[in-house]
């Protein structure tokens, strides 16, 4: 431990120098500082209440349908008009309309044998999160106009529905209400803190690396006394601490705009808030230490920021990843996976969803790859004192 003294010491040092260096940049003052103090509130409110507002209104919107021979469905559809299931619109070409997104759906229907039932095909587009909600629309007033005419012709026959029913069912949602703003600022806050870990720290990281190379200054440093792995850990802590600044004033400003309006669509905690910046925090070192390692091995800025493009990919990617196959964030081998775990972690954490195991498998695997990447990056100035030498 006391020979490690001398080491903490230089990195104390080369850090202060290099944050007070890094804080005089301007780009990196917005970048990590004034946009998500601006920005964020805009997000956290306009956003999430966007997308409920929409959600909304396409639920109780009419389906768009277009009808092919509906002269057997003319009592059906006045009746699902009626009701404001749909809107039965005219095109010339039905199926290419559907195509386009003019209209919802298509009814192709065709007479079926005598005294038997008609015969209804539905085309709909399952891509389209539309033309899937006027698909429930129409299932919901078939049935209901089925259901009508079976009830009727039970009871001109005298028998009680309920005596053919065998089964009576209930469904109640688990969600609390209100919920649905949260799930929606689970899309969205991940995202930006994301991006913001590397925004935050991207220029000092670059101009501690390859800027340093390019502007030949780096042999000077590296006769300098510190050890190696010192100078790395310094300019680390100052990458870092710009990161995590801006993860930190990302929460904290969603936090106060979510507490300061009656109104939010969702709601954050302030423990949730806590976990969540620890989190963040060790996902935004991991990042740090990375974009740290591809600047200090790259020759130019301009090859530095093109190292940079596989980790904006990989960090966004697995957003991305948690939004589009959700399911994964109950496997706690997603948690061990470096780079990966962080934006599951993230939206799990925001989501009540992971557990104090899976916690700590994302945060000691995320904080291992740290160290893997600032020993490489020693490794990288011990390499370059050889080639100088």
């Amino acid at each position: 431990m006391p020979g490690d003294l001398p080491v903490i010491r230089a990195a104390w040092a080369v850090f202060r120098k290099e944050l007070l260096e890094a804080v005089r940049d301007r780009r990196t003052l917005l970048l990590a500082v004034l946009l998500p103090v601006v920005i964020m509130p805009a997000v956290a409110l306009g956003l999430p209440a966007l997308a409920l507002r929409e959600e909304t209104r396409l639920r109780h919107a009419p389906a768009r349908v277009a009808v092919v021979d509906g002269e057997a469905l003319s009592r059906w559809l006045a009746a699902a008009t009626a009701r404001g299931w749909i809107e039965v619109v005219v095109v010339p070409a039905a199926e290419a309309a559907l195509r386009r997104g003019i209209v919802h759906a298509v009814l192709e229907a065709a007479p079926g044998p005598p005294g038997g039932p008609i015969r209804l095909r539905v085309l709909y587009d399952e891509g389209s999160v539309v033309s899937l909600l006027a698909r429930q629309k129409i299932d919901r007033a078939l049935a209901e106009f089925s259901l009508a005419h079976v009830e009727a012709e039970l009871a001109r026959r005298g028998v009680r529905p309920e005596r053919l029913l065998p089964l009576q069912v209930e469904y109640a949602s688990v969600t609390p209400p209100g919920r649905e703003g949260e799930t929606h600022l689970a899309l969205i806050l991940p995202f930006f803190m994301t991006v913001w870990m590397l925004l935050g720290g991207q220029y000092a990281a670059l101009d501690l690396g390859a800027g340093e190379r390019e502007r030949g200054t780096l042999p000077g440093l590296l006769l300098a006394p510190p050890d190696r792995l010192a100078l790395v850990l310094g300019k680390f802590g100052a990458v870092f601490v710009l990161a995590t600044s801006s993860v930190v004033l990302v929460v904290v400003t969603v936090l106060l705009s979510l507490r300061l309006t009656s109104a939010a669509p969702a709601s954050l905690s302030a423990s949730a808030a806590g976990t969540l910046v620890g989190a963040g925090l060790a996902f935004a070192a991991f990042l740090s230490a990375l974009q740290l390692l591809l600047s200090l091995a790259a020759r130019t800025v301009r090859e530095a920021q093109q190292l940079f493009t596989p980790v904006y990919l990989l960090a966004v990617g697995s957003v991305l990843l948690a939004q589009i196959l959700p399911e994964w964030g109950q496997r706690t081998w997603v948690y061990a996976l470096p780079g990966l775990n962080g934006a599951f972690l993230l939206r799990a954490l925001l989501l009540d969803g992971v557990s104090s195991w899976e916690l700590a498998v994302a945060v000691l695997a995320l904080l291992a790859a740290t160290g893997v990447a600032l020993v490489l990056g020693a490794w990288v100035y011990r390499r370059e004192r050889l080639v100088a030498g």
